[in-house]
């Protein structure tokens, strides 16, 4: 029996786990990313890479009910990853707006750096749409991949989301940390907010907040944790209650 955060997408059985963000300028703020765990051994990007458009947009669909569970349950946001597969022709755009208006809580949505984008304009009207039904739109992992300045400057995305590579070994790599001090400054002037991905010690932090980070994601605040517990342990307490 499948449980409050568990799907089956492929014939393989799919956990959610969730990790945490930590925002220092609000840090009671509750965001988590939500990732999908296959059973049976399979890796996360094998699996994904498996699936067809419609499996993608049915796990969408669940993602997307455990992520009301969420914000029902403890008050917490979520982001969700998208294969841009899934958005590349009208027919799946439409079909992925309207999955997506049937679940209002507000969630960010991110599309990966693997699979071009739809053309500029495509990509941008999509976004604004996003954002009418109270949504928002990350480029994620900026820095690897098919991500490059252009996806900066013509793509509208609300959120950028700074990948580990960029940010590996600035504490003795003097470049590389020049280099993120203008990408610090290109966001803040497009007006674009920004998480940092795969921080794990505090030297590099300290590092990322002088140069005027304040969004991150890593080993060092949280480790992927099962949804499932998370709302089992929240439905214990309201009975208790």
């Amino acid at each position: 029996m499948l449980g409050l955060a568990q799907c089956t997408v492929a014939g393989l059985d799919v956990g959610m786990h969730f990790q945490r963000f930590v925002f220092s300028k609000e840090p009671a703020r509750l965001q988590c990313e939500l990732l999908s765990r296959p059973s049976g051994g399979l890796g996360v990007e094998d699996f994904l890479a498996g699936l067809s458009t419609d499996q993608h947009l049915d796990l969408l669909t669940f993602q997307l009910q455990v992520k009301e569970r969420l914000a029902a349950a403890v008050g917490m946001s979520t982001t969700i990853n998208i294969h841009n597969s899934v958005v590349e022709s009208v027919a799946h755009r439409d079909r992925f707006l309207q999955i997506v208006a049937d679940y209002p809580a507000p969630t960010v949505f991110e599309f990966t750096e693997t699979y071009p984008m739809p053309p500029v304009g495509v990509s941008n009207r999509l976004m604004r749409d996003l954002r009418e039904l109270g949504h928002q739109s990350a480029l994620d992992d900026f820095g690897i991949g098919l991500t490059g300045m252009s996806l900066l400057t013509d793509y509208d995305f609300d959120v950028v989301k700074i990948d580990r590579t960029l940010i590996c070994d600035i504490d003795t790599r003097v470049e590389k940390y020049k280099t993120l001090l203008l990408v610090r400054q290109i966001l803040t002037v497009l007006g674009k907010d920004h998480v940092v991905e795969g921080v794990e010690s505090k030297e590099v932090l300290e590092m990322l907040a002088e140069a005027g980070f304040n969004t991150f994601q890593g080993f060092l605040f949280d480790r992927p944790s099962s949804v499932e517990n998370l709302l089992t342990e929240a439905r214990e307490m309201e009975s208790v209650a």
